[in-house]
């Protein structure tokens, strides 16, 4: 049979069968390359502290002073043991705005030490401002034992408040009196060394 015979038949037998164009079209998609993973950034000399936003802040913490696992709450957290069997608990907070003021968070610690609430004349004349890389800090340092608490963990609050326009910083240590008294130095050069991104170093922010 002819080629010429193959090919007639054949458009015979399509247009009787209604053979026509059904339209599809066949395309080849090629793979595509997986994305390498991002390198991993070089970490800084200091510490980084994961915030809210993926902010990052920097800190220089005393030697003896014992990381914790951090939390939603907290940007950083440490222990700290003394020699007699105290212990510290340090933290670094940050709340949006105000976080209800100085005096209001001054008072509820003082509560918490089994102590009354104070004036805002109080709390100036029991206060210190300080000069930190986030800002002015107000410090204070309060003492007392709520009845029924256990004086190696409890009986002194050292606390540092630094508003800024991301919110307001707290640092605290809480702990044994004599502890916290000892440590006093060290937390406040903790407190100088906190930083936004690992800026260069600044002047001497519940």
């Amino acid at each position: 049979m002819s080629a010429k015979f193959s090919f007639t038949a054949l458009a015979a037998v399509c247009a009787m069968a209604g053979c026509k164009d059904d339209g599809i079209r066949v395309y080849r998609v090629s793979k595509p390359e997986a994305t390498p993973p991002a390198a991993m950034p070089a970490m800084p000399a200091v510490s980084a502290i994961p915030e809210e936003g993926n902010t990052q802040i920097s800190d220089k913490p005393p030697t003896g002073w014992k990381a914790q696992p951090r939390t939603a709450m907290r940007q950083a957290s440490f222990l700290v043991n003394g020699s007699g069997g105290g212990e510290a608990d340090v933290s670094l907070i940050r709340l949006g705005g105000p976080a209800g003021g100085v005096l209001e968070n001054v008072n509820r610690w003082l509560g918490q030490l089994g102590r009354a609430a104070i004036s805002e004349d109080e709390l100036t004349r029991i206060s210190e401002m300080r000069k930190v890389p986030l800002g002015e800090a107000r410090i204070v340092d309060l003492e007392g034992l709520a009845e029924g608490a256990d004086s190696q963990k409890d009986g002194r609050i050292l606390a540092a408040m630094v508003p800024t326009s991301e919110g307001t910083y707290f640092f605290k240590m809480r702990g044994n009196a004599d502890l916290v008294s000892a440590q006093k130095s060290d937390f406040l050069d903790w407190i100088g060394s906190v930083r936004m991104g690992g800026a260069e170093q600044g002047a001497l922010a519940p």
